[in-house]
């Protein structure tokens, strides 16, 4: 079939998916309220899995260079120590407190949130700079002073997002702002869960698209939560721009428990957006289809789907209504990826020639 050959195009340049080992759907009622991310997660849940959190806590407080790996048993630096070398080595140490500066292949080795990819605004050209970030020191400074942060996932829902956010910039000159994407995925697998697709394909997307990514690696053995970890990637991006976050943006569509959660998790700190938030699902698809990008099924929990299939009206028509599927694929049912560079940045976002 077509899907499969794009595929396997793809996976000739990047790798796309990885076996589900680490992450698992989460059951409402058995992790609430204290549950995480509902479409990024890794969840800690076991009393026997070991935790590397509080070991390299306590060590840092007692001023130690190193900690044993409970897992592993090597001896792993603390931020206390790295702090005490006054630079990133470039090794991409588990607890670096310099956003992996030095770090060459950052989505590779990174094990705290960091830029993946940037874009700064040169000699102030505002037309080819929607999005772009402006420089603290003034020296590319722009009459915008917001910054909001889309939670992104390289699939339909989040991209959607991304062309409403495009849509408000260019309609309401006088209110635009900066964008930077912020991505979770498995430290270890660098997958992005449910996707199922790697960290590179999101890279990819946003060099395509010209918009600013931090990658925030989730990791398996820690009891660190969450919302800390968003919290750091938060605090990251504010000493980076020396602009702190002004919203945190959301493609959910529908589901009034994931909104719930995020709105009691993260909305104490935050001003949340939900740009997609009830629109009719035809308004949605018509979108889908004016942007001219190829979406693929990424990863599917229904025999009936095949990954590598094109989501398209056709891919829609044959979900038969007595298997209830959303076809949008709002229950998890399937997720996809969205393949930017198979058209321009500007007919991807939506924005003419700005």
């Amino acid at each position: 079939p077509a899907g499969d050959s794009i595929i396997r195009c793809l996976e000739k340049e990047l790798p796309f998916s990885a076996p589900k080992q680490s992450w698992r759907r989460v059951d409402f009622e058995k992790h609430s309220p204290a549950i995480p991310d509902i479409e990024n997660l890794v969840v800690h849940d076991d009393p026997n899995t070991p935790d590397f959190f509080p070991a390299h806590n306590s060590a840092c407080s007692n001023k130690e260079s190193f900690y044993l790996d409970p897992e592993t048993g090597f001896h792993v630096f603390t931020q206390y120590a790295l702090r005490q070398r006054g630079r990133c080595c470039g090794s991409g140490c588990r607890h670096c407190p310099y956003n992996h500066e030095n770090v060459k292949d950052k989505a590779a080795k990174i094990q705290q949130p960091a830029f993946l990819h940037e874009e700064w605004i040169v000699n102030n050209e505002e037309r080819s700079s929607l999005f772009s970030l402006s420089s603290a020191n003034g020296t590319t400074k722009r009459t915008d002073q917001e910054m909001k942060v889309l939670f992104y996932s390289g699939g339909k829902d989040s991209f959607l997002a991304m062309r409403a956010l495009a849509l408000d910039c260019i309609t309401t000159p006088s209110a635009r702002f900066s964008l930077v994407l912020l991505t979770t995925f498995d430290a270890t697998s660098r997958i992005i869960a449910h996707q199922d697709i790697h960290i590179d394909i999101i890279v990819r997307q946003a060099k395509h698209l010209k918009i600013s990514l931090v990658g925030v690696p989730l990791h398996r053995t820690t009891s660190e939560t969450y919302v800390q970890r968003i919290q750091q990637a938060l605090e990251m991006i504010e000493e980076k721009t020396g602009k702190k976050p002004s919203a945190l943006v959301f493609g959910d569509l529908h589901l009034d428990h994931i909104r719930h959660w995020r709105d009691t998790s993260l909305g104490l700190n935050w001003r949340l957006e939900y740009p997609l938030w009830k629109v009719p699902y035809e308004i949605l698809l018509n979108d889908l289809e004016k942007s001219g990008v190829v979406f693929s099924i990424s990863a599917s929990e229904t025999e009936s789907i095949q990954v590598g299939s094109v989501y398209s009206r056709n891919f829609i028509h044959g979900i038969s209504p007595s298997t209830e599927i959303d076809i949008m694929g709002e229950n998890g049912e399937f997720h996809t990826v969205a393949q930017v560079w198979t058209v321009t940045r500007e007919r991807a976002l939506g924005i003419g020639c700005v």
